[in-house]
């Protein structure tokens, strides 16, 4: 019986089962023994599939990055292909919260779906006179922001399987003086932003929402810097 899962063992089959590993307990937690396991299988077996666990995890990256492919009919507009760019990697970061801290980096694995999604974004501004740099510097700007985004709320409450009300109480918890700062003007200000925390909209997009809201400023400052160049 136990040859007969080993010989139904594929390279998808592996990456898809390191994925759900990784998705339950972190990139940590992805080792080819424990992947074989899951499978039945012993953790020799996968290396008839893959080099090693490196290799595994640059697989699990691009399996992941081609799940959230930007759309094959790129939009026209610089601004428009940013959005859709910047949409489906903050859509990725949660659904598989390991891949912020695997892709987070000045040297990403270079499998080809990450280097097509690199190609993808490069050209959203072909025809802008832009200089490599720049196009690189811009492209920073907007993957820095929803990377820093996703961190604060993916590590933090998030990652307790909590939300922004819960952030809300923690806040006014630990504000100095707890209940009394609600009739001190010393902190006015901050309690007016704690207070704000605990609205809780009709829909669960409240995260969502102040990602749109960011995402909006950045491109909004990649215009004016469009826009000054002449």
């Amino acid at each position: 019986m136990a040859s007969k899962v080993r010989a139904a063992l594929s390279l998808s089959l592996i990456v898809e089962t390191a994925i759900k590993v990784a998705d339950e307990g972190g990139l940590e937690a992805v080792t080819m023994r424990g992947v074989g396991q899951r499978l039945n299988a012993t953790g020799m077996a996968l290396y008839r599939h893959v080099a090693n666990r490196e290799a595994l995890i640059e697989l699990m990256i691009d399996q992941v990055v081609k799940e959230f492919a930007y759309p094959e009919g790129r939009p026209e507009h610089w601004r428009d292909a940013l959005q859709a760019a910047a949409r489906q990697d903050w859509r990725s970061y949660f659904a598989h919260p390991w891949m912020l801290a695997a892709t987070a980096t000045a040297k990403p694995p270079m499998g080809p779906n990450m280097l097509a999604s690199m190609e993808w974004s490069l050209a959203t501004f072909d025809g802008l006179g832009l200089s490599g740099a720049e196009k690189l510097y811009l492209l920073g700007v907007v993957n820095s922001y929803g990377q820093g985004l996703a961190l604060s709320w993916g590590h933090g409450f998030l990652a307790r399987g909590e939300d922004r009300e819960d952030a809300a109480e923690w806040w006014m918890a630990n504000l100095p003086g707890e209940g009394e700062v609600e009739t001190s003007p010393r902190y006015s200000r901050l309690l007016e932003v704690t207070k704000s925390l605990g609205v809780s909209p009709a829909s669960e997009g409240y995260i969502d929402d102040e990602f749109e809201f960011g995402l909006q400023r950045v491109l909004d400052g990649i215009q004016v810097y469009l826009d000054s160049r002449g």
